[in-house]
């Protein structure tokens, strides 16, 4: 008896394989279609004839699906087990991060109208509340078929003006909508969460700029309350709405581009760290020295805001139409505005690993382990400070006019003018 197979849809092709060998292996070929085209699916995934075993695909295909606790409790749902990433595809696949669809063998992806169930104020406040136990939304219709890697309760949704939709049988989606997170007696588990990511988000697309490129540098997100419950909508940047049908753009973050399941950085393991993901910047960029501009970039002003999450899930790669460059920032929240958050990096910085020993000359090392020139880091460093605190004084009266202001953003911006001092490289 053969063994069982999905096909991976990429960008209308079917361009690769899955088989299911047993005992948790499985594997992944790419299809002739794909060889003669060049629908890559990750850096880490060069397209060639031969299968690439368990071993070598496993992190992109769980990369694909949630983690943890939400990956257990979609597993309950389509009762099979969680650890089985083959059936877990099978079952979630339909809409993926990037343009990946994964459907049973012989199946091909529904061009037809996409299929939304449109959702009242009161039907989407019962999604929301019940995402402890049914995530991504999956308790409001049996035929929702989405995944998204992340620990974060979030649903995946389609915005068309005022109305939020639920897609149905892998219709794609343009929004992730993530709730702020209460505790038991209803207040926020972190508060200002929503708010503060919208202040994190807006930062970095005013502070960071690349001379002749308008590219998009942050994903673009709204606050929302949604029964008075806060929660920030953030628009796809792996999705173009515009197209008719949306069309899917891939992506995939640098815990797949690294082939690595641990996505902070730990002493003595298998672990990400910045000189990789650069290193994987050199090695597939279209445009290299821009992009390690890029990450520099993001790490300064995320380290300025006191984001202390920025790991290697939170970051990826887009591959467009045979262009691989660095995706837009996302996930961009203070972490260090609340006592008790973690003040540990994710991703350490030159020799420095929490946030309130980093300065500028630890991110001057982590440029060098780059390759980048110390004069050219510097430069780099420096402009984005300067244009982050110029932008703050009207990005704070731009939250009170569009009425997201919570006073702990003035908290956030008195602490990122402080680390904005001591980032700031010193003088040759």
């Amino acid at each position: 008896m053969a063994d069982p197979q999905l096909a991976l849809w990429f960008d209308g092709v079917h361009t690769a394989t899955i088989t299911d060998h047993g005992f948790g292996t499985i594997s992944l070929q790419y299809t002739p279609e794909a060889q003669n085209s060049s629908a890559l699916l990750s850096t880490k995934l060069p397209i060639r004839e031969e299968p690439y075993p368990w071993v070598e695909c496993v992190h992109f295909l769980d990369g694909l699906l949630p983690e943890d606790d939400v990956r257990k409790m979609l597993a309950d749902k389509a009762r099979i087990p969680h650890e089985d990433t083959f059936m877990m595809l099978g079952a979630y696949g339909k809409d993926c991060a990037g343009a990946v669809q994964v459907l049973p063998l012989g199946e091909e992806p529904n061009n037809e109208p996409h299929k939304i169930r449109w959702t009242t104020d009161e039907e989407l406040a019962k999604a929301i509340a019940s995402l402890p136990t049914a995530p991504l939304g999956i308790g409001i219709d049996s035929s929702i078929r989405v995944s998204l890697g992340g620990l974060q309760g979030k649903l995946l949704v389609v915005r068309d003006g005022p109305r939020i939709g639920m897609p149905l049988d892998g219709s794609p989606t343009t929004h992730i909508l993530k709730p702020a997170r209460l505790n038991e007696d209803g207040t926020e588990q972190w508060p200002s969460i929503a708010e503060l990511e919208l202040f994190g988000l807006r930062l970095v697309e005013a502070s960071v700029r690349l001379s002749r490129s308008k590219r998009q540098i942050a994903a673009a997100a709204e606050v929302i309350t949604v029964q008075g419950r806060k929660a920030i909508l953030v628009e796809r940047y792996d999705r173009d709405a515009q197209s008719k049908p949306v069309r899917r753009i891939h992506q995939e973050d640098f815990c797949q581009a690294l082939g690595m399941k641990q996505k902070y950085q730990k002493p003595a393991e298998n672990s990400p760290t910045l000189k990789l993901i650069a290193q994987v910047l050199t090695d597939n960029a279209s445009n290299p020295p821009q992009e390690r501009e890029l990450l520099l970039k993001y790490l300064t002003v995320n380290l300025a805001l006191g984001n202390c999450d920025m790991h290697a899930r939170n970051i990826g790669l887009t591959i467009d139409r045979g262009t691989v460059r660095l995706a837009p920032a996302y996930d961009v929240v203070p972490t260090a505005a609340w006592a008790h958050a973690d003040r540990e990096l994710s991703l350490h910085v030159g020799a420095g690993a929490h946030i309130d020993e980093v300065d500028g000359r630890h991110l001057m090392d982590e440029a060098a382990s780059w390759g980048v020139p110390s004069k050219i880091a510097a430069r780099q460093i420096r402009t984005a400070l300067g244009e982050m605190l110029d932008a703050l004084p009207a990005l704070i009266e731009q939250s009170r006019a569009e009425g997201w202001f919570t006073p702990m953003i003035l908290d956030v911006a008195d602490d990122t003018r402080k680390r904005i001092g001591r980032l700031t490289p010193p003088s040759a």
